[in-house]
């Protein structure tokens, strides 16, 4: 049986470990150049994990990844999946380009085949695509919370934070202790939980901000300018804490019939196996509508996943 993984953030990995201890063949095909997913960024403790305390998201993926490039298992990096169909039982994965393949034991191809599909794609922070570009060419606008230069280069600057969920706000907190005087725009209520909300409206350097009309944004090398019904207003930077959304763009390299049921909020609605309703297609990770997505959830499915493959290979081979 073999088994193709879309995806090698800790979801991912996870399932191929568990594949191999399973004795089932896997290969884990990743778009970027390396593996470990958006928390190859994440330089926030995480707080979620037990056993790692005081260990950063990136600490914690590094050792994820050390551990998963050891195991004998293909990884396929820079692949561009083309086309995705089906031939009676089996998949097929078709390559717009030869992906670069880390492993000895196999070799770059233009197509594979698989028996099942794990799709692992993680979610991506989002954005209205007007920000999305004006943080192509401005590194002062910051798109979700896993940016080095939150840590590192804002000091003592006049920052302006849109989104009111937890993200804003703790990131709001962050800033404040670093000497940053902060605006938190949202455009209805804040939802951020209440020690949060608490905390920001107690620092004399955040001023929250409701029912906001997004502000049009334009930068220049030094600085930025927010236009809003209350005037324009400058600022040094702009960080983006919209929320995430699914990475569910691949699935339309898919064959219309492959498409997997979505739920309301777009992700890929799976059961209690992590299946969808594709026959032979899973899906793990935070591309589900998980609870509380996390690393620890994340794992927890890609197990979860490979254990479903195992039971329905046996009872095909019984």
């Amino acid at each position: 049986m073999q088994v193709a993984i879309l995806g090698a953030g800790p979801a991912g990995m996870t399932c191929a470990n568990a594949l191999l201890t399973f004795g089932i063949d896997a290969v884990v095909i990743e778009r970027d150049a390396l593996p470990g997913g958006a928390q190859r960024t994440n330089f926030h403790p995480n707080l979620w994990l037990l056993g790692t305390p005081e260990e950063t998201g990136r600490e914690v993926t590094e050792r994820m990844v050390r551990h998963f490039r050891s195991l004998p298992i293909p990884l396929y990096l820079n692949a561009d999946l083309g086309h995705v169909s089906r031939d009676s039982s089996r998949f097929r994965l078709e390559f717009t380009t030869r992906p670069n393949v880390i492993e000895a034991t196999d070799s770059a191809r233009s197509a594979i085949e698989a028996d099942a599909v794990v799709l692992a794609t993680g979610m991506r922070p989002r954005a209205t695509p007007r920000l999305l570009a004006l943080a192509e060419t401005s590194r002062r606008v910051i798109i979700g919370p896993l940016a080095d230069a939150i840590r590192d280069d804002i000091r003592n600057a006049r920052v302006l934070i849109l989104g009111g969920g937890d993200n804003a706000l703790d990131h709001a907190l962050y800033l404040a202790e670093r000497g940053n005087r902060i605006d938190v725009c949202t455009r209805g209520r804040f939802t951020a939980r209440p020690g949060f909300l608490g905390a920001c409206a107690n620092s004399a350097s955040i001023v929250l901000h409701t029912q906001c009309s997004p502000p049009v944004i334009t930068a220049n090398a030094s600085h930025l300018m927010a236009a809003g019904p209350r005037g324009s207003e400058q600022y040094d930077w702009l960080l983006v804490m919209y929320g995430y959304q699914p990475n569910t763009e691949v699935l339309s390299r898919f064959d219309t019939a492959l498409h997997p049921t979505l739920t309301a909020g777009g992700h890929i609605k799976t059961d209690t196996w992590q299946r969808t309703s594709v026959a032979g297609l899973y899906a793990a990770g935070d591309l589900t509508e998980s609870i509380q997505p996390s690393v620890a959830t994340a794992i927890a499915q890609g197990l979860a996943v490979a254990r479903a493959i195992e039971r329905i290979g046996h009872q095909d081979s019984a």
